[in-house]
């Protein structure tokens, strides 16, 4: 933490994690971690900071440190803030991702969506398919739907079930399930997380193989969609376009522009020691 001279709170944050072999990280499981501040510190004072955390990492025999950034968007001010600072403390950007948005406002979710993908919506809606927010899934079934869909499609969970109960205990309220439903069969779902009062997350979505003729994960985003209007969060995340691999995924992309996403980077910073 970072502290003004007689100051009551923390002027900066950063919380990180050592993994068995002294790499840190910030944060180990959560979507992305790094410096946060209350918006008064200058650039002296964040780079000030980083330099205390890596002095302080090298006592522990810490060997690398990554922090993963939130996306530009999120406040594409701090972003370039914070980026001058990681730069100027000796980070460098490990890796620059490609990641998409939702604008939320007044106007329905078929308005913002390509042709082809209001076609697959309606045809999800004529199915009579069921979606919503879902109280009635437990975090252990949704875990275990997302680890079949992914395996179907050769890859793994990006966050282990261990890491994922440990960020639901710490963060009970941050969290919401999504479902699409074919009667009461699951065929899509995502776990998403209110980041702040503006932003919500799609953090792990999921779709069944078996379903694919009817695209469910365009009506589960307008479902998502319709929460955010509701709740007046002005942001709806859909992460960064990679595979399981963290390889960049073109097709990804190109459905999330299809879906009304907006293009940003998201930034991973790291520094040997």
């Amino acid at each position: 933490m970072l502290f003004r001279q007689n100051a009551e709170h923390a002027a900066a944050v950063f919380h990180c994690t050592r993994d068995p072999e002294d790499n840190w990280y910030s944060p180990l499981a959560a979507p992305f971690g790094g410096i946060q501040s209350d918006g008064k510190c200058n650039e002296n004072e964040i780079t000030f900071l980083l330099n205390c955390i890596k002095k302080w990492v090298n006592l522990f025999s810490g060997k690398k440190m990554t922090i993963k950034t939130a996306p530009s968007a999120y406040d594409l001010k701090m972003h370039i803030f914070y980026h001058n600072c990681y730069m100027n403390a000796g980070f460098i950007p490990e890796s620059t991702y490609s990641s998409h948005f939702i604008p939320v406002s007044p106007v329905p979710f078929c308005n913002r969506i390509a042709a082809a993908e209001r076609r697959r919506l309606r045809k999800a809606v004529d199915a009579k398919f069921i979606s919503g927010p879902d109280s009635t899934v437990s975090y252990e079934t949704a875990y275990e739907f997302i680890q079949e869909c992914r395996l179907q499609k050769g890859y793994a969970v990006s966050v282990p079930l261990l890491q994922m109960q440990l960020l639901l205990n710490v963060f009970p309220d941050h969290f919401q399930i999504f479902t699409v439903k074919d009667t009461d069969r699951i065929i899509a779902l995502s776990l998403t997380v209110r980041v702040n009062e503006r932003v919500l997350y799609n953090f792990l979505p999921a779709d069944l193989c078996s379903y694919r003729q009817f695209s469910p994960t365009v009506l589960l985003l307008e479902t998502i969609y319709r929460f955010c209007q509701e709740k007046q969060i002005s942001m709806l995340d859909l992460g960064i376009s990679a595979d399981g691999n963290g390889i960049h995924k073109p097709s990804l992309s190109r459905f999330k522009q299809n879906v009304g996403g907006e293009a940003c980077v998201k930034i991973t910073y790291s520094q040997k020691f």
